[in-house]
């Protein structure tokens, strides 16, 4: 276990760069879902499960961050104007990225934007390899070290401003992270997170489809080496077939759009929906009920349209309009993304 920080770890730092940008305990039982078999059961509670998820998405953060375009779109996810801040809200805060990830798009961003200081942590030392490699402009301005979000190493109330994205749906007990998360945000501090929602056809599919990756030896395969070529070469057969058979939409369809649907980005989102061994579910009324015992207000629900360039783009005003009866159907209460500022005077 890494010794408690604190602000005294932070008085030899020196505040060399500038602001970039803008700126010149109520617990739940976290709930297994039933389709995971028995010895699934057994490695979540030895949190194999988590190392497991960890060693996944070491291989896909690698990918994204170096794939130019991914990388760009992934930093854009974090800005003040998501979170309906001051422009230059992040200056001169000290802040969490908690379960950062190989390539710490969220710490990047955080820098970017102005923060005097960015903790980040994930579970194995391979961000300690990865990440400087795409924090390479801010050197001396972040800390990087490994840790659990179920047990963080660090003091109460020391931080302005806590994120922590698609991490805690991963997690052993998505509750405890939440409280642990709690416990670090400085009173008066801002608490972002987002999880998995709970419900929908989508969900149902993708939990058959990640039991099946479980225990299918034939699918895994299929999995685990899918590519984009795969999917654009499947998809122009099918459009190739229709045109022989007379079928005029098969020749109305752009290969070039083909292509641009069925990418990288949409290949590495599959094998993250269905090789993660463990995506719990939690509706927004459960989330926000644990920030009220937690001492947070001002819990409001963040959304936003995704830019995505590959079919997905179809989807993004259901990931928008998550309130909308079509997106209920398809995704339950969606992907619950949630700002909350905690009680007590403080600097925000």
């Amino acid at each position: 276990m890494l010794t408690a920080i604190g602000p005294a770890s932070m008085q030899s730092e020196q505040a060399q760069a500038g602001p970039a940008s803008q700126c010149l305990s109520n617990k739940k039982e976290t709930k297994v879902a039933a389709l995971f078999n028995r010895q699934r059961g057994n490695d979540i509670r030895r949190g194999s499960l988590e190392k497991r998820t960890r060693k996944l998405f070491h291989e896909l953060h690698v990918v994204q961050g170096d794939d130019p375009r991914i990388y760009q779109r992934l930093r854009k996810l974090l800005s003040p104007a998501y979170l309906n801040v001051a422009r230059n809200y992040f200056c001169g805060k000290v802040c969490l990225d908690a379960g950062c990830g190989s390539n710490a798009n969220a710490t990047y961003s955080m820098l970017a934007h102005g923060a005097r200081k960015v903790f980040a942590f994930d579970l194995d030392e391979t961000i300690l390899k990865s990440a400087p490699k795409y924090l390479r402009l801010f050197k001396g301005r972040y800390e990087l070290s490994t840790g659990t979000v179920l047990d963080l190493h660090y003091r109460d109330d020391f931080f302005d401003f806590v994120h922590c994205a698609g991490v805690l749906h991963h997690a052993r007990d998505v509750y405890q992270g939440l409280a642990e998360l709690a416990r670090v945000t400085k009173p008066g501090g801002l608490l972002v997170f987002s999880v998995y929602g709970k419900g929908g056809v989508a969900r149902e599919i993708t939990s058959l489809l990640r039991d099946k990756y479980d225990k299918d030896k034939e699918f895994q395969y299929v999995i685990d080496n899918l590519t984009e070529r795969q999917l654009q070469d499947g998809v122009t057969w099918i459009l190739d077939e229709m045109a022989g058979q007379g079928d005029s939409w098969g020749k109305k369809i752009p290969r070039g759009l083909i292509r641009r649907l069925f990418d990288k980005d949409l290949v590495l989102t599959i094998k993250d929906r269905i090789k993660a061994p463990i995506y719990h579910e939690d509706s927004e009324e459960e989330l926000v009920a644990a920030l009220k015992g937690h001492g947070f207000r001002k819990i409001e629900r963040l959304t936003r349209y995704p830019r995505y360039q590959n079919l997905r783009r179809f989807l993004s005003p259901l990931y928008y309009r998550y309130d909308h009866p079509l997106a209920r159907l398809f995704y339950g209460s969606g992907f619950v993304q949630l700002k909350a500022v905690k009680e007590g005077k403080g600097r925000r």
